[in-house]
């Protein structure tokens, strides 16, 4: 163990940890209801809710998965810059409506939406056992992410991620989304900088410049550089199902409901592409690190072994201690957003429908810590491939929900039975496809798994919608500004 390294690694973790527990004194309060500690009292601005939400979607896993996407599978991983692009003309056009709704009617989760606008406990459940089936290995992989950059170091791996997670488990049960909100602020700015230097300095000190690494990489992995004929129903089929899927996260949908209007909300459709820029970089260094550490097995050990070779022991801590808060400040919010979901739409459905604001954030605390002690034991406990092929079948089954939260959004023509039994069908089939996959192919000749399920959705609600009332339980009206 290496004390030097230890104490960059610790300096970072306390002061987030410090910064977190300070989170209450921001914005102060303006309500004392089950919001403020869920939503931040749903008054954050354009600028916050900018990096609560970029926070929440570029996390710790992504830089270390995207650069490893690269180095195995070369251009492949570029739909992960495609479809993040795809998802904001989405998130402009849906999630402006699903606020106004949730504004007016109190909304904390997709699943109180869904309940109401369904008048279904039943698909409320439903929601919230596929969302929080989503989150767990999410901040799983956030672990894995640390794992990974801190095995390339001198200090102990387990105990530096079990006081990072416990700072988080502590600062979200005292300030709920506060804690996420203020300290993505110093998540960020670490992370951009970073990122900036290493775009920079890496090919630049490897290839003279960046035109020198793409000729390099051009002519040395000439497959790796375009797309095969077989790949491009791949990229397309990942990017679209991604797309589709990022906002029906429950992380996602709680940083949109933490937004002090719509127009906060349609802001930052328009400006959360800049991180894209990021994603973009940090991808290139998956070809960087072709060069310089070949022939690695596990393509997702690419970043942590070039960071490590290029730079040595302390400035990798350095390096280490950022990618550590790219997992906090997510791990904060899924959990948050996973006790949401516990709470109101399993707990409050299942056991007791009449509980008072007061248990009820009693009850979201206690779920915030069994989450992340759960996510920790699987991730110390369990194989990597388990958590992976978990995460696989969770992002197939989310987007599973998109006629359950984005269909009603435009019309009222979508009913409980087709929209129940269209749901439950593309999860079925879905896992099916999983199965054939021996559940451990995102994709299956040639097309996302996801995709499979979203099909037989589309047959199912053209085939059964004209047969069942209109509802009528949110007016149309209901998602427009006020």
């Amino acid at each position: 163990m290496n004390v030097l390294e230890l104490a960059i690694m610790l300096i970072f973790i306390i002061i987030v940890g410090i910064v977190g527990f300070y989170a209450s004194r921001f914005k102060p309060s303006l309500t004392n209801d089950i919001t403020e500690w869920s939503l931040g009292g749903r008054h954050f601005g354009t600028f916050i809710v900018w990096f609560l939400i970029g926070g929440d979607v570029y996390t710790a896993y992504t830089l270390i998965a995207v650069p490893g996407l690269a180095y195995g599978a070369g251009v492949l991983a570029l739909f992960a810059t495609s479809y993040v692009i795809m998802t904001y003309p989405i998130v402009f056009l849906t999630m402006p409506r699903l606020w106004n709704a949730a504004k007016k009617h109190g909304f904390i989760t997709a699943g109180d939406y869904v309940e109401k606008v369904f008048d279904s406990k039943t698909l409320a459940l439903i929601v919230g056992i596929v969302g929080i089936l989503a989150e767990l290995p999410y901040i799983g992989l956030q672990i894995f992410g640390m794992n990974f950059m801190l095995s390339v170091t001198h200090v102990p791996s387990n105990i530096t991620i079990i006081i990072s997670l416990l700072l988080v488990m502590g600062f979200t049960i005292f300030n709920g989304l506060r804690a996420p909100a203020l300290t993505a602020f110093i998540k960020d700015f670490f992370v951009w900088i970073m990122v900036l230097f290493l775009i920079i300095y890496i090919p630049i000190h490897y290839f003279g410049s960046i035109g020198h690494m793409f000729s390099w990489f051009n002519q040395h992995y000439p497959k790796k550089s375009v797309l095969s004929p077989g790949q491009i129903s791949v990229f397309g089929t990942l990017a679209f199902g991604s797309a589709a899927a990022l906002f029906l996260y429950p992380h996602a949908i709680t940083g949109v409901y933490s937004s002090k209007s719509a127009n906060t909300v349609r802001k930052n459709a328009i400006v959360l592409p800049i991180y894209n820029i990021m994603l973009l970089l940090i991808t290139l260094l998956g070809f960087a690190a072709l060069f310089v550490v070949p022939g690695l097995k596990n393509p997702n050990m690419a970043f942590p072994m070039l960071i490590s070779k290029t730079f040595g022991p302390i400035p990798t801590a350095l390096i280490g201690a950022i990618i550590i808060l790219g997992s906090m400040i997510p791990a904060s919010i899924m959990s948050i957003a996973s006790a949401n979901l516990f709470t109101r739409n399993i707990y409050k459905n299942l056991i007791n429908p009449n509980i008072s604001d007061s248990t009820e954030r009693i009850i979201s605390k206690v779920s915030v810590a069994v989450i992340i002690l759960l996510a920790l034991y699987l991730s110390l406990a369990m194989s990597p491939a388990f958590i992976i092929t978990l995460q696989l079948m969770a992002g197939s089954w989310i987007v599973q929900l998109f006629p359950l939260v984005f269909l009603p959004l435009f019309t009222n023509r979508v009913s409980k039975i087709p929209a129940g039994i269209a749901t439950v069908a593309g999860i079925l089939l879905t896992t099916y496809v999983l199965y054939l996959g021996h559940f451990k192919l995102a994709v299956y000749k040639g097309i996302w798994v996801g995709l499979y399920g979203l099909a037989i959705e589309v047959v199912v609600l053209l085939a059964l919608t004209f047969l069942f009332k209109p509802m009528s339980n949110i007016s149309l009206d209901d998602y427009l500004d006020d």
